[in-house]
């Protein structure tokens, strides 16, 4: 296991009004001999390095001064009024934590009448990856992940968690076509809850996840950036509480804004992993109380928009408040170019080759582009063994085939959307949130025929398995 040396950054204080020259400048602005000032001031800015930014919202010690003073937008800070004398500047940020680093100045001198301006600033990436992880040999790449896993609820260290990092890595060649290569780098957090994944390529889009026992994380999307050298820094939370706990006591709200439209309701939101799902009202606006506690994944759709995620960290200790937006969905052109990408991304999903097995039923791009469906519904009446009523509001729909439709009933239907379980608020709301043009994969499964990924328990209901434009990537080869 790897670990993190802290590091200390001591900054060079640039004094910017020497007091020799105020005392000049006050000798001729007050000709008859008035009092010099005999207060200083302590401004100054915090930089971060890794992100190629300043660092807001820092709390800024100064020793010898009663309070904490917070960095504005621009990481800026200042005091006035300061007896001459020697101070120590020191900065703390959930961003130090989560790094192991310690930013403080020397000890410096202030004079009176005097004005002193600091500059103290994050290592950069390549810097603290130095320090974290050893020269490494067979690595895919010279960028990191690294942070620390603490409790929701008392944020202690959690020890002995392991971390992991998964991707997949797409190579293409003449003698063996696409090939969907997975990768996982794990680490084990040491006492401090710290934990260091390296040697990782840039560019690439990949999940993060802690799990300790019976406890784990959702899988945090995370991404790395095109730079030589990338750096990702993430707290997790991690609850001693089992995985599928359904229930807690942590609450979230937000606001869901559709990019391109002055309204905002009525949006669909989920707690993926549970069955907790909220719809926003006409402003966007929901709450989602009694929530299981750590680092979760909320998931929001609207019709006619593309959906997105939005990782929350929950805790008991207080709400939490996210932001999210959904960017509107446009009908693709050049269908010859849409299906030979889609195609290829929906290789990468592994819809082709479960395809070839033969095992279920299928409907491809090319299919579904010839449809022009509106509704999912519409897709649905042209699959053999499903059935679609109306209960007046909904379209719902039952299959014919699955052991459950025996006894004369409708039988149960479940659905996958784009590699995660569908969680209905009211039967058949599932064609109120998905736009039937924003289909590009169908699959569906009855029985014993279901793939062992799409298999939910001792259910033994026919599984609808689709994949929208969100997944797959039409217009960019990863």
């Amino acid at each position: 296991m790897l670990v993190i040396r802290t590091l200390k950054l001591v900054t060079i204080l640039a004094i910017v009004a020497p007091w020799g020259a105020l005392a000049a400048q006050q000798q001729t602005a007050n000709p008859k001999g008035a009092p010099a000032k005999t207060t200083a001031e302590i401004s100054g800015v915090v930089v971060d390095s890794v992100h190629g930014r300043y660092l807001s919202g820092a709390e800024v010690i100064i020793e010898g001064v009663n309070g904490t003073l917070v960095t504005d937008s621009v990481g800026s800070f200042k005091v006035e009024g300061l007896p001459p004398g020697t101070y120590q500047i020191g900065v703390f940020h959930p961003l130090l934590d989560t790094l192991n680093i310690s930013l403080a100045t020397r000890p410096f001198h202030v004079g009176p009448d005097s004005a002193s301006f600091v500059i103290l600033s994050v290592p950069s990436a390549a810097t603290i990856i130095r320090s974290a992880c050893p020269a490494q040999s067979g690595g895919q790449g010279r960028s990191a992940v690294i942070g620390r896993v603490n409790d929701p609820e008392t944020l202690q260290p959690v020890a002995g968690a392991e971390v992991s990092i998964a991707w997949i890595q797409i190579e293409v060649s003449t003698q063996t076509g696409i090939r969907r290569i997975p990768h996982v780098v794990r680490d084990t957090t040491n006492a401090a809850g710290a934990f260091q994944l390296c040697g990782l390529p840039n560019s690439m889009q990949a999940s993060l996840q802690a799990r300790k026992g019976v406890a784990a994380t959702s899988e945090v999307p995370i991404s790395l950036g095109d730079a030589e050298v990338e750096l990702f820094v993430r707290t997790l939370l991690l609850s001693g509480v089992a995985s599928n706990a359904k229930t807690g006591n942590a609450t979230v709200s937000g606001k869901v804004f559709l990019e391109g439209s002055p309204k905002n309701g009525v949006s669909r939101v989920e707690l993926v992993g549970t069955d907790v799902v909220a719809m926003t009202n006409d402003a966007g606006e929901f709450t989602m109380t009694n929530l299981p506690s750590g680092s979760h994944v909320l998931l929001a759709r609207h019709l006619g928009y593309g959906a997105a995620t939005a990782p929350v960290d929950l805790s008991a200790r207080a709400p939490q408040k996210v932001t999210i937006t959904l960017p509107k969905f446009v009908a693709l052109m050049d269908p010859v170019l849409v299906v030979a990408r889609t195609n290829a991304s929906l290789d990468r999903v592994g819809f082709n080759q479960r395809k070839k097995g033969a095992n279920g039923f299928f409907l491809g791009p090319e299919q579904l582009q010839q449809m022009h469906a509106n509704y999912l519904t519409d897709i649905f009446r042209r699959v053999p063994g499903l059935r679609v009523t109306s209960n007046g509001f909904d379209e719902v729909v039952s299959s014919s085939r699955a052991p459950s439709s025996l006894s004369g009933g409708g039988g149960c239907v479940q659905y996958f959307l784009d590699d995660m379980p569908w969680m209905s608020a009211s039967p058949g709301d599932i064609n109120s949130f998905v736009n039937g043009n924003e289909v590009v994969g169908v699959e569906v499964y009855n029985g014993s025929s279901t793939p062992a990924q799409y298999t939910r328990g001792m259910n033994a209901c026919t599984t609808i398995v689709l994949w929208t434009r969100f997944k797959i990537r039409d217009l960019k080869e990863k």
